[in-house]
């Protein structure tokens, strides 16, 4: 497995001005629970949790996702001290990687527990595989809970399984390690003669920072991956967990009777669906009707240029302005750095136009530009501005009285005045990134932190060019060595190591350049060249259509690519390839859950489909889910059969209330094989134009 982070994830360790929760409700290898038993209370809806752990034989580092309140998944590395690693090249620990899943069935009620079913170690060896129904309750200050365990978590055993009265084939559970590491071990779940009890008790008094925890142990660490037996003197777990600030706990724990473990957790809440709020202040409405700049004699040059400078000083860049022939319409189209709320751009700009446009006009029209073209329109009545402005009518008001639609393409070439922002602009700035190898045959964690300098000249509004800088801070990536062989496919991702080791301490990350432009109303298109990404460069198109009214959208592209040397400079390898995909979007009106189905040609020349999941919060945050299937067959693709992982989106306004655009990404790839693989290959244009709809404006 290969866990990216991208630029910026160190502020998120740096925990910046995000909220927390109080209580740190993951295990100590990071599923929904206290110490090692699960519990049915979920983290915080739209958290994430880090956390390592440790109790012999046993490290455990776990990254968790909570997407939703009722829903939790979870990746960790086991680290076995006592038992060798076969694929080590210098005598390093066993090494096992694991993905857990919990689901809430049902949240807690006044008068009935919270009830919630899991499954540990879901694919892979499944050593540490278990499956759990867990119900918690709260009765006054204490949280308890009692479940029933299949597998490891229940291997003290005393219950008959009560699924075996549906069918025998619940009686035999397989033991060890299982073929196909990266597959699904379902012929394990909720199977076995008996099931073990668990239970727990969580006492954390008056809300503060110390909490206390008792559990009764369902296993008895008679059958566990360890290479020496484990002993277990007692079944009764204690601990206490002391949250060190409102983003750290760290909890002692006395286990087995014989053992002290130590757990280290983060817990950032970075998805939230409550609307960004702009930065600047709203303007006040202007109640003096002679104001010096609103009467008809006023030279509309001086007149525009009070309306620019408001503008630009509150965040909002104008493209051009327009009013038309009659007088009774103001046309401004902008783009924004303060806020992507098309209704909080209306009342922004509204107030500032009201201010100084003259009685005659009575509608004003904003267009928000993205990618250099029209993106959205919006029109509203100017005595609704001003009512909403001066509290005579509500929010709501003003957008059921305004007219929201697609944006005009280039129409602001025939504005009155054009060309209000000058070109060439620059945009410059630094991002700390991780360049990470986790799991490897050389150690457990070889990785690079790096400073990645970028620089995005816009020569036009639709033309850009954008270089990206990697510059090592500190790294032991000389100790990678040449990854074995993977499969049968051309190595089109499963050398990352050979571009990790190959690169010198500054080398070229990306140099790219990007032409977007519209084609008709709601159709919209995209030319790229250059270094994509750090193993791929060459040419590509786009062409995305966005209808305004709907939940859906699709888009087409294809790209012509050659590998990079592994240099990371300006030399390719021989190996090109040509390839392309169909991708249809979806809006789910069900909790910001998004779906992406595409199907095509990927890097390895295999063609197959790919279907991605994801829950998007208001705010920008992402969770999302990938999988991947082509017609590259098990055998080929190699270990873990096809390919799968999941990401996790983090937007920069978690870390500055305001900020609009820009991001940091965790992705994580259950094991990184070559088929299935795309290209980065340009700007796309879902990312540009694909939140311009209906859904923006009435919350989807």
């Amino acid at each position: 497995m290969r866990c990216v982070l991208g630029g910026g994830m160190l502020s998120v360790l740096m925990w910046g001005n995000v909220a927390f929760a109080q209580v740190d409700r993951h295990s100590m290898t990071g599923f929904p629970g206290l110490l090692t038993t699960p519990i049915a209370l979920m983290p915080a809806e739209g958290s994430l949790g880090f956390g390592i752990s440790s109790v012999q034989p046993y490290n455990s580092l776990y990254l968790s996702a909570q997407p939703f309140s009722w829903l939790n998944f979870n990746a960790r590395y086991s680290d076995i001290s006592d038992r060798p690693y076969p694929i080590s090249r210098n005598g390093q620990s066993y090494k096992d990687k694991g993905f857990d899943v919990a689901l809430q069935l049902l949240p807690e009620g006044h008068w009935y527990p919270a009830l919630s079913v899991g499954i540990v170690d879901i694919g892979g060896t499944g050593l540490f595989s278990s499956e759990y129904l867990v119900a918690s309750q709260r009765i006054f200050d204490v949280y308890a809970s009692i479940g029933i365990a299949w597998g490891r978590l229940g291997a003290r055993g005393g219950l008959d399984n009560p699924l075996t009265q549906l069918s025998d084939r619940f009686r035999s559970r397989p033991g060890g390690a299982l073929d196909g590491t990266g597959t699904f071990s379902t012929q394990r779940w909720f199977r076995g003669e008996e099931v073990g009890v668990f239970g727990s008790l969580l006492w954390n008094p008056g809300g503060g920072p110390w909490t206390f925890v008792a559990e009764l142990d369902g296993n008895d660490y008679s059958n566990e991956p360890a290479r020496r037996p484990i002993e277990a003197s007692a079944r009764f777990n204690g601990g206490i967990r002391y949250a060190l600030s409102d983003q750290v706990s760290a909890t002692l724990s006395y286990l087995r009777g014989n053992q002290v473990g130590f757990q280290i957790g983060i817990t950032p809440v970075i998805g939230r669906d409550d609307v960004p709020k702009s930065r600047s202040y709203l303007p006040e409405l202007d109640r003096n009707r002679d104001s010096a700049y609103r009467p008809a004699e006023v030279a509309d040059a001086e007149r525009y240029v009070r309306l620019y400078e408001a503008l630009r000083y509150r965040g909002f860049f104008v493209h051009a302005l327009d009013i038309s022939d009659d007088g009774s319409m103001l046309t401004v189209w902008q783009s924004s750095s303060r806020t992507s709320d098309p209704v909080e751009v209306q009342r922004h700009i509204g107030r500032e136009v009201a201010n100084v446009a003259p009685d005659s006009v009575r509608t004003i029209r904003v267009v928000t530009m993205a990618g250099g073209a029209g993106a959205m329109t919006a029109e509203t009545p100017r005595d609704v501005i001003e009512a909403e402005a001066s509290s005579e009518a509500s929010v709501e008001e003003l957008v059921v009285r305004s007219s929201f639609g697609p944006g005009d393409g280039w129409s602001l070439d025939d504005a009155r005045y054009p060309d209000l922002l000058s070109y060439p602009t620059y945009a410059v700035g630094i991002n700390p990134a991780l360049r990470s190898n986790i799991g490897g045959p050389t150690d457990f964690y070889v990785g690079q932190l790096l400073l990645k300098p970028y620089a995005t000249v816009q020569l036009t509004r639709s033309f850009s060019v954008t270089g990206t800088l990697g510059v090592s801070v500190l790294n032991d990536l000389d100790r990678l060595q040449e990854p074995p062989a993977s499969g049968s496919l051309p190595a089109v991702r499963s050398d990352l190591e050979r571009y990790q080791s190959g690169s010198s301490n500054v080398y070229l990350d990306e140099l790219e350049a990007n032409f977007l432009f519209p084609i008709v109303p709601e159709w919209y298109g995209r030319l790229s060249a250059g270094i994509f990404e750090e193993m791929y460069g060459g040419v590509a198109g786009e062409v995305l259509y966005r209808p305004f009214d709907k939940r859906w959208a699709v888009s087409l592209d294809a790209n012509y690519v050659r590998q990079r040397d592994f240099d990371q400079r300006l030399d390719f390898r021989d190996y090109k390839t040509a390839t392309g995909h169909l991708t249809v979007y979806y809006q789910s009106p069900i909790s910001g859950i998004d779906v992406a189905m595409s199907a095509g040609r990927y890097l390895a020349k295999d063609v197959g489909v790919t279907l991605d999941l994801s829950r998007t919060f208001r705010n920008g945050a992402r969770f999302g889910v990938f999988a991947t299937k082509t017609d590259v067959s098990s055998k080929q693709f190699g270990e873990g059969s096809f390919d799968k992982g999941f990401y996790i989106y983090i937007p920069l306004s978690v870390f500055s209330e305001g900020m609009k655009s820009g991001g940091t990404s965790i992705d994580y790839r259950f094991l990184s094989r070559d088929g299935g693989q795309k290209v980065d290959d340009g700007r796309k244009l879902y990312g540009v134009y694909g939140g311009f709809n209906e859904g923006a404006i009435y919350g989807r």
